[in-house]
């Protein structure tokens, strides 16, 4: 299970593709009589596409998953910038008061 700020945006997109499902209708057996050439050949083209779509959603997710785990390590990154920054600042701001009082 996924912890944190990607485990978030998994479950924003869960949420979002359950909306927009429409109800699956009722599943009915076809008698062994009516499975003809024609029904194999339309249950094997849709498992095709159902694994094809599987397929794509895994490497969509996992491309999210990737440019997830960059961000966090450049937010890292550019926050312990940041403070660098702020520490700098106040050293600077702490000279000019000196020399400010020095005259």
């Amino acid at each position: 299970m996924i912890h944190g700020p990607t485990s978030a945006i998994a479950h924003a997109m869960a949420m979002s593709q359950q909306t927009t499902r429409r109800p699956r209708s009722e599943k009915k057996p076809i008698p062994d009589e009516q499975k003809d050439d024609k029904y194999y050949d339309r249950r094997k083209r849709n498992n095709n596409a159902a694994k094809k779509s599987r397929d794509s959603r895994k490497a969509r997710e996992d491309e999210i998953a990737i440019r997830a785990s960059f961000l966090e390590k450049e937010n890292a990154i550019l926050r312990a910038q940041v403070a660098t920054l702020r520490e700098e600042a106040n050293s600077l701001r702490q000279l000019l008061l000196q020399k400010r009082s020095q005259v």
